[in-house]
C-alpha cells in the first residue's frame, strides 16, 4: 500500500509493507532505519570483501613496478616504455571508471562491480601470455578498465550500507586495506619474482614474473564470488523507487547483526524522496535509456547546485595522484638502482638524482644471465607498505572526530614537504625513511579524500562523480609517470618539485571543501 504526502517544500511516499493504517511510530527514514540495524556481523563481513576489493586493486596496479624490472629483457624496456606501462593502465582506469561508475548509478552498485572485478582478472591472466611489448600494454589497459570501475564502485557500495555515525571510520578502514594490498603484492613479490619458475619453448616464455602477475589476479576473482552473496546497495534502491526492496534488505541485516528473527525490525515504512516514474528501474531497460541517465547524472556534476564541490574535487584528485602515483611506481625502480650502485661503491654517498642519472648497464646481456632484483628491494618496499599503519590506525579511530577536511590539508602538505627532500637525501637509508614518510603521509590524504568524494555528492550522482574526479586522478597518475619516465634520469629535480608543489597546492584548496562529517549522506 502507498500513500504520498504532498507538501510546498517536497513529496515524500510512505512505504508501508504491512496492511493497515499508518502507524508513525513504524515510520523511519533511511538513517534511522540504518541505525536500527545495529552494527555487527553483516558489516564486519561486507568490509572484509569490500576491504578485499579495494586490496585487488592495490595489489594489480602496484604489481606493474615489481614486474618492470624483471620484465626489462622480456619485453624490451626502456625507461620510456616503462613509463607507458605504469601510464596505460590509468588510462584504462579513465575509460572503465566512467563506464562502471555511470552504470553502478543506473543498473546498481553490486553487478556494475562484480563485472569490473572480472575484467580485470581476466585481462590481467592474459597480459602474461603476451611475448612482445605492445600486446603485454593492450591488455594492461583492460586490465586497467576493470580496476577503475571497481574503484568508484566499491567505495559507493560500502558506504551506503554505513550509519553517519560510524562512516568516516569504516571508509578508513576500508582504505586500509589498500596498504593490505601494498603488503600482499610486495610480500608475493619478494617471494615468486627472484626465483626461477616457469617454461620456455619456441618463442614462447613463461616466466616468474608472468606467475606472479597471474597469482596478483586471484583476489578479484575470489572478491567477484562473495559478491554474489551480498545484496545490493538498499540507498541506491531507495533512489531508484524500490523502497519495498530497500527495507526487506534492511531487515536482513538487522537479523543477521542481532540473531533475531526479521519481524522483530522496529520499522515497517521507509520515508523517502518522491521519485519521478522515468527514474524507476524496469527489468527491460533499454540502451537508450541507460545513456540518457548517465548523461543526465554527469550533467548535474556541473549544475550551479554541484559545480564548485566538484571543480575543487577534481583539482585535488589531479594532485594528490600526480604526486603518489609519480613517485610510489618508480620506488622498486630508483631502490634497485640504488642497490646496485652501492654493490659496486660502498663507500660512496650519493642522492637519488645522481643515481638515476647513472644509465643501467645492461644491454646486451641475455636474460638467462641477469640476476632478479636484489632482496633490499622487496624489504624496502615492503617497509614502506607497512609505513601506511600507523595513518591508517589515526584515521580509522579520529576521522569522525577531527574531520576530513584536517586530515585532507595536513596530509597534502606534509607529503609536499617529503617529496621535497628526497631530492636532498644522499643515503640508502635516508631515502627510505622519507620515502616511509612520504608512504605514511600520503594515506591520510586518500583516506579523508575518499570520505570527501562520497559524502560530498548524492546518491543517484555518487558512482559518476566518483567517476569523473577519478578521471581527473588518473590523468594527474598518467602525467605523473610519463614526467618521471621521461624526465627522472635527465632532469630529476624537476618531476621531483613538481610533485611538492602540486600536493602543497591541492592541500590548500582542501580548505574550500564544505564540512561532511557525521552529516547524513544526501
Amino acid at each position: 500500500m502507498y500513500r504520498i504526502n504532498k507538501s510546498p517544500v517536497r513529496k515524500e511516499r510512505k512505504l508501508l509493507l504491512r496492511g493497515g493504517d499508518s502507524d508513525t511510530d513504524d515510520e523511519a527514514d533511511f538513517e534511522e532505519a540504518l541505525d536500527a540495524c545495529g552494527y555487527s556481523k553483516f558489516h564486519y563481513w561486507l568490509l572484509f570483501v569490500c576491504g578485499w576489493a579495494n586490496a585487488s586493486d592495490a595489489i594489480e596496479i602496484l604489481c606493474i613496478s615489481f614486474v618492470m624490472p624483471s620484465a626489462e629483457c622480456d619485453l624490451e624496456l626502456d625507461s620510456k616504455r616503462k613509463g607507458w606501462i605504469s601510464s596505460i593502465m590509468f588510462v584504462g582506469m579513465m575509460i572503465g571508471g566512467y563506464v562502471w561508475g555511470a552504470l553502478g548509478d543506473t543498473l546498481g552498485r553490486k553487478q556494475m562491480l562484480i563485472n569490473a572485478l572480472v575484467v580485470n582478472a581476466v585481462a590481467a591472466i592474459a597480459s602474461t601470455f603476451a611475448q612482445e611489448f605492445f600486446l603485454f600494454l593492450f591488455m594492461r589497459l583492460l586490465s586497467g578498465i576493470g580496476v577503475g570501475g571497481s574503484i568508484p564502485v566499491v567505495w559507493s557500495y560500502f558506504a551506503e550500507f554505513q550509519p553517519a555515525s560510524k562512516r568516516g571510520g569504516a571508509l578508513s578502514f576500508l582504505a586500509t586495506f589498500w596498504m593490505i594490498g601494498n603488503i600482499t603484492v610486495a610480500g608475493l613479490a619478494w617471494i615468486v619474482i627472484p626465483h626461477h619458475l616457469g617454461v620456455e619453448g619456441d618463442g614462447f616464455v613463461y616466466n616468474s614474473w608472468r606467475i606472479f602477475v597471474v597469482l596478483s589476479a586471484i583476489p578479484s576473482i575470489l572478491v567477484s564470488v562473495c559478491l554474489w552473496f551480498l545484496p545490493e546497495s538498499p540507498k541506491f534502491l531507495l533512489s531508484k523507487g524500490k523502497g519495498d526492496e530497500a527495507l526487506q534488505i534492511l531487515k536482513k541485516m538487522y537479523s543477521i547483526n542481532s540473531g533475531r528473527p526479521e519481524s522483530t525490525f522496529p520499522y515497517t515504512q521507509l520515508i523517502c524522496e518522491e521519485v519521478s516514474p522515468h527514474i524507476k528501474q524496469s527489468k527491460e531497460t533499454s540502451m537508450k535509456d541507460i545513456l540518457a541517465e548517465t548523461m543526465a547524472n554527469t550533467s548535474k556534476l556541473f549544475s550551479p547546485r554541484l559545480i564548485r564541490v566538484t571543480t575543487i574535487m577534481i583539482i585535488i584528485n589531479f594532485a594528490i595522484q600526480f604526486g603518489y602515483y609519480g613517485l610510489w611506481l618508480f620506488f622498486p625502480e630508483l631502490f634497485n638502482k640504488l642497490e646496485n650502485y652501492y654493490k659496486d661503491h660502498p663507500d660512496d654517498s650519493v642522492s637519488v638524482c645522481e643515481i638515476v642519472d647513472i644509465p643501467t648497464n645492461t644491454t646486451g646481456i641475455p636474460c638467462s644471465e641477469r640476476e632478479p632484483p636484489a632482496d633490499q628491494v622487496f624489504i624496502n618496499s615492503f617497509i614502506i607498505s607497512l609505513s601506511a599503519g600507523p595513518s591508517n590506525v589515526w584515521t580509522i579511530f579520529h576521522m569522525d572526530k577531527l574531520g576530513r577536511k584536517f586530515f585532507l590539508c595536513l596530509s597534502m602538505i606534509l607529503s609536499g614537504g617529503s617529496a621535497f627532500f628526497i631530492y636532498l637525501v644522499n643515503s640508502s637509508i635516508a631515502n627510505l625513511i622519507v620515502s616511509c614518510v612520504f608512504g605514511a603521509v600520503s594515506t591520510m590524504g586518500f583516506n579523508s579524500l575518499d570520505c570527501l568524494g562520497i559524502e560530498l555528492f548524492p546518491t543517484d550522482v555518487r558512482g559518476t562523480a566518483m567517476a569523473i574526479t577519478l578521471i581527473f586522478a588518473r590523468l594527474g597518475a598518467i602525467v605523473g609517470t610519463l614526467v618521471f619516465g621521461y624526465l627522472v634520469e635527465t632532469h630529476c629535480a624537476i618531476p621531483i618539485l613538481m610533485v611538492a608543489g602540486l600536493l602543497v597546492g591541492g592541500g590548500l584548496m582542501g580548505i574550500l571543501l564544505p564540512n561532511t562529517t557525521k552529516k547524513p549522506l544526501l
